[in-house]
């Protein structure tokens, strides 16, 4: 997920608005197959208005809605300003589900975000037709010519796929055509950790080079630099910090990259890039 303050916890069940609004996004798509939004504001605001597809929840409706809800849906509970949310949230995670989260900054904000999503997913102006090999890639993939952001399965756009098999041409054509590099799988991975599961360093550069957010924290809160940490691939961990990588942010518990290096020549990288951390206190 994204690394903007206060960070996504699920230990604390918060979550930022901007990362609130992505899942938000990604259900809408279909890439998120289940997810439950709850209203805590009084009646005659949740009336006024509201995020679409929200419900409204009162304590006296909770054990209701908490009895017929299946455990595997994440859930996201918004208030007016982020206060009682964390209350419903907590009673939520008393019934066991694992997922469930408090929006920072309340209705307002969350909703600001949402829009901000919506804005940032519209299809840039001009032309975007693809050329023969493009066109072969989309129909060998069955994906739509005409909407180059579409996803398919497990939630992969072109992009996606075209970083996971490797092909650094297929990706050079999307990124001309302007496609959107901000897009999630149902995993919350972007193109750049697909691109690090392929291992090319080319197709690393071309996304980073488009604007990719190298610290996306996924919705486990691990980022691109924890993947290639653990898998042991040094040469991406050293790829990913030239390129700006936070060897710093901690996943859903509280593990970096450091802490993941499944080799020798991973740590080394990694303990190098948190020496003067270190020795700053």
């Amino acid at each position: 997920m994204t690394t903007t303050a206060p960070l996504t916890s699920r230990a604390d069940h918060r979550i930022s608005a901007a990362d609130a609004a992505d899942m938000v996004a990604r259900h809408r798509e279909g890439v998120l197959p289940e997810l439950a939004v709850f209203d805590v504001r009084d009646p005659a605001r949740y009336a006024a208005a509201h995020v679409e597809g929200a419900l409204h929840l009162t304590e006296a409706g909770f054990l209701t809605v908490a009895r017929s809800l299946p455990k595997t849906t994440p859930v996201l509970v918004y208030c007016y300003h982020g206060n009682a949310s964390k209350t419903y949230a907590q009673m939520f995670a008393d019934f066991r589900y694992p997922e469930v989260y408090s929006v920072d900054g309340g209705y307002e904000v969350f909703a600001a975000a949402i829009a901000a999503q919506a804005a940032g997913q519209k299809l840039p102006a001009g032309p975007r037709k693809p050329g023969p090999e493009l066109a072969a890639f989309l129909a060998r993939h069955r994906f739509d010519p005409f909407d180059l952001d579409a996803p398919r399965e497990h939630g992969l756009t072109p992009l996606m796929r075209a970083a996971l098999e490797g092909d650094a041409d297929i990706v050079g054509d999307l990124l001309t055509l302007r496609v959107s590099v901000a897009r999630r799988n149902m995993d919350g991975n972007n193109a750049l950790w697909l691109a690090c599961v392929a291992g090319k360093a080319e197709i690393v550069r071309q996304l980073v080079a488009a604007g990719i957010d190298v610290d996306n924290r996924n919705d486990m809160g691990a980022t691109c630099l924890m993947y290639a940490a653990s898998a042991g691939k040094p040469g991406m961990v050293a790829l990913l910090l030239e390129c700006g990588a936070d060897p710093q942010i901690p996943n859903f518990d509280d593990a970096r990259a450091v802490d993941l290096a499944a080799t020798r020549e991973c740590l080394e990288l990694l303990r190098h890039t948190l020496r003067p951390a270190a020795s700053a206190h």
